[in-house]
């Protein structure tokens, strides 16, 4: 630890060196005092007491924030060893890629977030009427859990069938029971399903297990297919949680801690790096993250079986909860319309296509408020001091960019909107903005840490803050 420790003093001096930093290294060690009962902490703090700080937490604003949908299981890639190191390796990509997107673009998962959190709710009006009817508790957890496709429909197909969908026969009679949470056995309803289903052209292929979210759910119960929602509470849902309220609160405090040194510093005028600047931006996004997912468990890995059949999943029951998904882009949507995606794993970034208006609605909008936010904040340091006055332009140019760029986009929309000839050109112009708005996010994340270099001096003189419990 301590020649890893002494490395990396090494080269940060060089790098200061290489930049032509003048006092490039200063010494603050002292000598400790004969016989002291209580030792108070030093009035200054060094370049990596800011750095190991703010990237806690940055990290706490980026990756503990992460609150992804059921991942594939393990079937979906081949057996042996070299099939479960794939299948660790795409999960791991997942998680560091969404870590990246919210550091490059917080407002992204802002906007799922709203999403998420106006369809949960509305899902949750949708079946408490049936949760009440059934005796069985359905709390916002519970919608949250659903539409992260947490519950799931099982069918047992035969074992050398080849990839991880399967296509069942309209006409299959195939029997079907419903497993309940607690072990009970119901049998499926399927004189209910409408005959009307079932006189479709061609056949539907579906990922096993089917993930459902909790339209379909809704529409199972409320057919007769589903005769009743699972027994499961919601502490049982959190226990599959692989985070409480105790661990958010400590990546809280943290963030607390980061906005309450910095305000210090406010008042008493000293000077605040570029870097502590972004931390707060990431803050205020967090913490809106924060807000909207509270309920919504995290990192679930393996689904709950609410439905299981001992054939394939009938043609009707296919074509009773058949949708499409939506996927958000950086303001662009592709869809899955033309592809049998049918039942797969809920992507992260996927909302659904039904009369889910409002909460469709404003993911937009959230977008471009959390851009609003986080470009805002960073204009905070129009004033700062910058090592070359380009560098100073470049974020002053960045933050002014990220904070107009959804409003410059509606207002774009608006304009050329009037004009089919000009429907080509606006969706090419859009995304050359989206372009830039992505290249100014990245300049500002690396003149963070770049400025650190050339601080001015009363930038390392610390407060009482840095006496408050802290990761740093």
């Amino acid at each position: 630890m301590a020649r890893s420790s002494v490395f990396l003093r090494v080269v940060l001096a060089h790098f200061m060196a290489t930049t032509g930093a003048s006092n490039s290294t200063v010494s603050t060690n002292s000598t400790l005092p004969a016989h002291a009962r209580f030792v108070s902490s030093p009035n200054s703090r060094g370049t990596l007491d800011i750095l190991w700080s703010s990237l806690f937490t940055i990290i706490a604003c980026t990756w503990t924030v992460q609150h992804l949908n059921v991942p594939p299981q393990r079937n979906t890639c081949r057996p042996g060893w070299q099939g479960s190191l794939k299948w660790h390796t795409q999960r791991a990509f997942t998680n560091v890629k969404w870590m990246l997107i919210t550091m490059i673009a917080p407002e992204v998962v802002i906007g799922m977030a709203c999403y998420d959190y106006l369809s949960a709710k509305k899902n949750l009006r949708d079946l408490e009427e049936f949760a009440s009817m059934d005796g069985v508790p359905w709390t916002l957890t519970h919608s949250f859990y659903a539409n992260m496709g947490g519950f799931v429909i099982q069918s047992d197909i035969p074992e050398d069938s080849p990839g991880q969908t399967y296509s069942s026969s309209r006409n299959s009679h195939s029997s079907a029971s419903v497993r309940g949470i607690r072990g009970h056995v119901h049998k499926a309803n399927r004189s209910s399903i409408p005959s009307v289903i079932f006189g479709t052209d061609g056949e539907i292929a579906y990922h096993t297990p089917y993930h459902l979210t909790g339209r379909q759910i809704w529409q199972l119960r409320k057919i007769g297919i589903l005769s009743s929602l699972p027994q499961v509470s919601e502490a049982e849902l959190k226990d599959r949680s692989k985070s409480d309220a105790f661990v958010k609160s400590i990546a809280l405090f943290q963030i607390f801690w980061a906005v309450v040194h910095i305000i210090i510093r406010a008042v008493r005028k000293l000077t605040i790096s570029q870097l502590e600047v972004a931390v707060i931006a990431f803050a205020a996004c967090a913490v809106v993250i924060y807000g909207l997912h509270w309920s919504k468990p995290k990192s679930v890995e393996v689904p709950t079986t609410i439905l299981q059949y001992e054939g394939p999943i009938p043609q009707g029951v296919l074509e009773l909860i058949k949708g499409r998904h939506t996927y958000i882009g950086y303001l662009l949507k592709a869809d899955d319309s033309r592809k049998f995606r049918h039942g797969s794993p809920i992507r992260n970034d996927a909302t659904e296509n039904y009369l889910d208006s409002d909460a469709g609605f404003w993911v937009y909008p959230a977008m471009i408020l959390g851009a609003m936010l986080f470009g805002g904040m960073h204009l905070w340091a129009w004033n700062f001091d910058f090592p070359t006055r380009i560098e100073l332009l470049i974020w002053r140019c960045g933050g002014v960019w990220t904070t107009v760029w959804g409003p410059s986009l509606i207002l774009l929309g608006l304009l050329l909107g009037r004009f089919e000839q000009f429907e080509v050109h606006r969706i090419v112009i859009i995304q050359i903005l989206t372009f830039c708005y992505i290249v100014a996010r990245l300049a500002l994340l690396v003149e963070g840490f770049r400025t650190l270099f050339f601080l001015p001096d009363d930038a390392f003189i610390s407060t009482w803050a840095s006496e408050i419990p802290h990761v740093g």
